[in-house]
């Protein structure tokens, strides 16, 4: 299995690639995390940045949406046979004790493909409504780092973060 995981991460990261935020660092082909502290250093130092929120998605690989994750993967994938591959990797469950627990939430901690089904993920439900954000609701200045599951988002203007995490809590509490 981890064999067909890998070539199926290699077809899948040559169609994402080029549709990842710059922003987004985790588990990226030629991005590590010291490439993620660089960014985040520089956009700190050359920006007006007075205010940060650092958040680590809690549970995340754990709490995915597996029927969103694969609304998103449709709205790129066209082949059907690969959907329904991972469709079968989501549903194949955890052995513990002994015992096969199935779930419709999560990625399949430590599958050589949930790595990036959670960046696929965290793409459409995070990158891309924080892009949109900084473009329609932002006063003053803002940046943001994502790897995997952390963030860091800074901004110029207080009232600025302070809308942007309360819409942000709102937001993700709905979806889950």
């Amino acid at each position: 299995m981890q064999i067909v995981q890998g070539a199926t991460v290699i077809v899948l990261n040559a169609i994402y690639e080029g549709d990842f935020c710059g922003f987004s660092y985790g588990f990226r082909p030629g991005r590590g995390p010291h490439d993620a502290l660089d960014a985040l250093c520089t956009a700190i130092e050359t920006r007006h940045v007075n205010w940060i929120i650092d958040a680590d998605i809690q549970n995340f690989f754990g709490a995915v949406s597996q029927p969103w994750l694969v609304r998103f993967l449709e709205h790129r994938i066209g082949d059907k046979r690969i959907i329904r591959l991972i469709q079968k990797w989501l549903k194949a469950g955890v052995l513990e004790d002994g015992v096969v627990a199935a779930d419709d939430r999560g990625t399949g901690q430590g599958s050589v493909i949930s790595p990036l089904l959670g960046n696929i993920y965290l793409h459409y439900a995070l990158d891309l409504w924080a892009k949109r954000w900084r473009q329609r609701e932002v006063s003053g200045g803002m940046i943001i780092v994502r790897y995997a599951d952390d963030v860091v988002v800074g901004f110029e203007r207080e009232d600025d973060a302070r809308r942007f995490l309360t819409r942000c809590a709102r937001d993700w509490r709905s979806s889950s």
